[in-house]
């Protein structure tokens, strides 16, 4: 059975829009997957007319009235509470609200097991705030909504390498302080989890160094000897299939040359910043830990360019792409 997917617009304010047009207009996935669209059905025609990319969707103003056999994309009434007017290219408060109660549906709907995974549109997290979030991230907040109190992270995926890391939103400064054989070994097993859910059987995982060189045996500090090796070799007793630690240098060239499929950096422009430089266009960011499965694309609401018709829908493609793949994988839990 074709599991379902709900989707979101993310910002209206920004690119959200125009790319949720560009991809569901070709629909290449009908075969796959059946689309949930919680949208506004005028912010959804705005991106269509940008997009110059209209395409067949059915109303409804209740889940329990969808009906999927047609293939089309089947669009959920939503009307945010906010009466504010969206302010386009910008964020504010109307967008902000947006965001938050058309996500805040596509959870409960989720979690009730009438949709198998999420797939939003870029949103901006100060507009969030503006609204009144009060979490730092959409992570932690879909933490709250899950109810799920373990570790989690933001993980990045361009083609098939995962990377996900250690500390996260937090000041360079407090990095050292935060790292422990325990809060590795925990990013370790949580990236083994999460490409497990997205039907990876047997995951490689590269584990990289802190400091230059891999600390040369502890001449550039220690972290490798004391927290990094150790954490790999209680995830290697755990049944894990860990590498390194690598020096942050040459981590993507032993992970191209080795064949893995993940890399646990130690903070969060270490091992990104490489990623994203083999494929930004088309990156997708997962909601690592999160009992659900949650993707977006890997760049933000991009207001500067909101109404040019210049996003591009890659990394929005390879989001639902992923989507579809771990929805597979949840939806068989979910029915077994």
């Amino acid at each position: 059975m074709k599991p379902v997917i709900a989707m979101v617009l993310g910002d209206p304010a920004g690119v959200g829009p125009e790319v949720v047009a560009k991809v569901l207009s070709v629909n290449e996935f009908a075969d796959r997957a059946n689309v949930l669209l919680i949208a506004d059905e005028d912010e959804l025609r705005r991106g269509m007319d940008i997009a110059l990319c209209p395409f067949n969707y059915q109303i409804v103003s209740s889940f329990e009235e969808a009906d999927f056999t047609s293939g089309t994309p089947v669009l959920l009434e939503f009307k945010s509470s906010c009466q504010e007017p969206l302010v386009y290219g910008k964020e504010t408060v109307a967008g902000g609200t947006y965001i938050i109660e058309s996500l805040k549906i596509a959870v409960d709907l989720t979690l009730a097991g009438k949709t198998h995974g999420i797939c939003f549109a870029p949103l901006n997290k100060k507009a969030m705030n503006m609204a009144g979030l009060g979490h730092r991230d959409e992570l932690s907040w879909f933490a709250e909504l899950t109810g799920y109190k373990g570790f989690g992270c933001e993980v990045n995926v361009v083609d098939n390498i995962w990377a996900g890391r250690v500390t996260s939103h937090i000041p360079f400064r407090d990095v050292v302080d935060r790292l422990s054989i325990d809060s590795v070994l925990e990013t370790i097993e949580l990236m083994q989890r999460t490409l497990v859910s997205a039907g990876i059987e047997a995951p490689k995982i590269a584990v990289q160094a802190l400091n230059p060189h891999g600390g040369e045996g502890g001449l550039f500090g220690d972290e490798e000897i004391t927290i990094i090796s150790p954490s790999i070799e209680k995830a290697k007793e755990k049944g894990i299939d860990a590498y390194g630690p690598f020096p942050a240098d040459t981590t993507m060239w032993a992970v191209q040359q080795q064949e893995l499929n993940a890399v646990v950096s130690m903070y969060h422009d270490q091992g990104a910043t490489a990623l994203k430089m083999m494929g930004f266009d088309r990156g997708v960011t997962v909601q690592g830990g999160i009992p659900i499965p949650i993707a977006t694309a890997n760049h933000g609401s991009a207001y500067d360019i909101y109404g040019k018709n210049l996003a591009t829908p890659l990394a929005f493609k390879n989001a639902l792409d992923l989507t579809i793949q771990m929805a597979n994988v949840y939806q068989n839990k979910f029915v077994s």
